[in-house]
Formats: C-alpha cells, structure tokens, sequence
C-alpha cells in the first residue's frame, strides 16, 4: 500500500498540464560555493517515458544532489494558469458531485477539465493509508491543521518555492547551495480543479532538502526551492530508475514547483 501511495503522490507532482486543462518563504540567499558544473541525466529529450509523465528537471537521483549540478534547459518552477480559492463553493471532493461541480462552474462534460475534476474527485476519495495518512483540502488552515496533527508538533512549519525575479524556459539552473530540512514532513500538492484544492500526504523514509538555484550565465539567485527524496525505492515501478539511469532501491527525489507547500 505504501509504494501504490507513494506512486499516486509521484505522479500527482510530476505530470505534465494539458494546454486545455486547469494550468497551479523566502528567505536571503547568498551565492558563494564554486564547484566544476555536474549535469543532469535527465535531459529535456527523456521526460516522457512509457506512462511517466514529468516536469522537465523535477525528477532526479539523490547522487546528482550537490552545488553545481545544472538542471536540464527547458527547467521551470512556475505552475502556469492556476486556478484562484472560491471560499463560496462547499461541495464535498466526492465522484457524486462530480455533476454539480461541472455545472456550477459552466465545465463542458467532455472537456479536458471535465476529465481533471473527475481524476481529482477520485484521487480526493481514497480512504487514507494508516502507514502513510492522505487527505485532500480546500481549505489552507484545515491544511496546517492537518500536518500539525501528522507531524506531531505544536505548529508546523511551511515551506515553499520561490522564484526571485523573471522565470524564463531559456534559463539554465545551477544548483548553489543545499540545506538539509527534516526527514518528518507532510507534502501538499496543487490538484487540477476549478478552485483551490490540495492533496496532502505524510510519506515515509524520506528527506527534504531546501535548494537555491542561480543562473548558470550571469550567477543570478534565480529558485529558492525544496527537494523531497524517497530513500527506499525497492517497490518502485523499474520505468522510474530506466527513465534516470538509476539502480533500483536507490534514493530518487523531486522538486516542489511553485504553489507546492511542503509542512515540517
């Protein structure tokens, strides 16, 4: 059940957005570390694979985690034409109201939004995993609430990803600088919806790492960004360590993009 979930939350973060589909703390940075350029192994060429769907630079071995990777060209963190919080709308994120949701928000019923509300109803139906706790919110504080209550803490912490200036699909990421944040974390990730709607989950053996990127040309802070990786892979689909030149059972990670909140 805990790999079938970790999947679930994999793809849920690195599928591509379709053009006609729902399109979703800083703190200072200081550029000092000086290391020969590492680059990527997964080139723009390899992000389709089979059935895995992904970001361009999102996914990636734990090994390639360290100052001077460069991710591959085409990387970008922004989640294009996300959909904006509508506190007037309660419907609950259930199959049956898949209906009412359509026509409340004038969705064509053979559209590509219609078929994103439905795969995000039936993902938000789930009934959770007692290794790996899953739930789905739109609300922000019923989020928080949530993580504080999974992690064990008085207040959880969030952080998220930061674009500092203009984003271009021109621009080459330089890794500059790791952080290690914490191996007990709650991940939320943005679904495909007409309003604001998370999907959060608890995984287990992971680690969360806070990434700042700068420009590869002109050494400008570009990202301040989270890197979650999976430690243990062993039940992973073998597509994943093909697509990655990786060996199975080895540590596999992935970027937050911007709008991704992750609680520790």
């Amino acid at each position: 059940m805990e790999a079938k979930a970790v999947a679930i939350a994999i793809v849920l973060l690195l599928l591509t957005f379709e053009e006609d589909g729902f399109g979703v703390s800083s703190y200072k940075v200081d550029w000092k570390e000086d290391s020969t350029p590492y680059r990527s192994p997964v080139s723009k060429a390899q992000t389709r694979h089979q059935h895995i769907k992904v970001q361009t630079g999102m996914l990636f071995l734990k090994k390639s985690l360290h100052v001077g990777t460069i991710l591959p060209e085409g990387t970008m963190f922004a989640r294009a034409g996300l959909p904006k919080p509508d506190s007037s709308v309660s419907t609950p994120l259930q199959p049956m109201y898949l209906a009412t949701i359509l026509s409340h928000f004038k969705i064509g019923r053979n559209s590509m939004k219609a078929k994103q509300v439905a795969d995000t109803l039936r993902s938000c139906s789930k009934p959770s995993d007692m290794e790996e706790p899953q739930m789905c919110f739109s609300s922000r504080g019923e989020m928080a609430g949530f993580a504080t209550k999974e992690l064990g803490v008085r207040r959880a912490r969030a952080a998220i990803t930061t674009i500092h200036g203009h984003e271009s699909p021109r621009s080459r990421y330089i890794v500059a600088r790791i952080t290690p944040v914490s191996t007990n974390m709650v991940a939320c990730h943005p679904m495909d919806f007409p309003y604001e709607v998370y999907y959060c989950h608890r995984p287990k053996e992971v680690e969360s790492f806070r990434v700042q990127l700068k420009e590869q040309e002109n050494d400008m802070p570009l990202v301040t960004t989270t890197a979650m990786c999976h430690m243990n892979t062993f039940n992973w689909d073998k597509q994943y360590f093909e697509l990655l030149g990786g060996e199975r059972g080895e540590p596999i990670c992935h970027y937050m993009p911007q709008n991704y909140i992750m609680f520790y």
